[in-house]
């Protein structure tokens, strides 16, 4: 079945310039073998010599992240919106910073953090979550080019979400 995949612009060059792209596959190790087999040399930027996605590379499926899903063996279905959402790299320098986010209840359902990620080129890797029908409280690391964390974070400010930096200890 065909899907719809959005690639970064750091990897456009390896699509024809092309936002997003149509692959056959059930899954998403399919879909990284259909995007090879159609843009060669694109597979090497997301997927270290053993064919497992590298650490900096997200790949989201309807805006959930497939690490907490099935990782790479992930089913996929028609209609599905698949991202591609790699670290930074070359250009400005790439920093990390770690935040805790206080969610209003009326945004603890919204994908504030992955919109941010996917809005501003910003890696998160969540550190440490507490999510209820009533609070949520995140620690993330974010990664990214100092300009691009200073407007994600004013995304999530402008939509009511505290953002504290973590420092000392607590950065662990």
């Amino acid at each position: 079945m065909a899907v719809k995949v959005r690639i970064p612009t750091p990897l456009q060059k390896l699509t024809a310039n092309q936002s997003e792209v149509t692959v056959e596959a059930l899954t998403i190790d399919e879909l990284l073998t259909g995007l090879e087999r159609q843009h060669p040399g694109i597979k090497e930027r997301l997927c270290d010599e053993a064919g497992k996605l590298r650490r900096f590379v997200n790949i989201y499926v309807n805006e959930e992240d497939i690490r907490f899903l099935q990782g790479q063996e992930t089913k996929l279905k028609a209609g599905d919106d698949i991202s591609i959402i790699p670290a930074i790299a070359g250009g400005a320098a790439v920093v990390k910073k770690q935040v805790t986010l206080v969610f209003p209840q009326e945004q603890i359902k919204e994908p504030a953090v992955f919109t941010m990620a996917k809005r501003f080129d910003i890696m998160p890797n969540i550190r440490k979550a507490r999510v209820t029908e009533t609070v949520g409280e995140m620690t993330l690391e974010l990664e990214g080019t100092e300009d691009n964390l200073k407007k994600g974070i004013a995304f999530l400010e402008s939509r009511g979400i505290k953002v504290e930096p973590v420092t000392g200890e607590s950065a662990r």
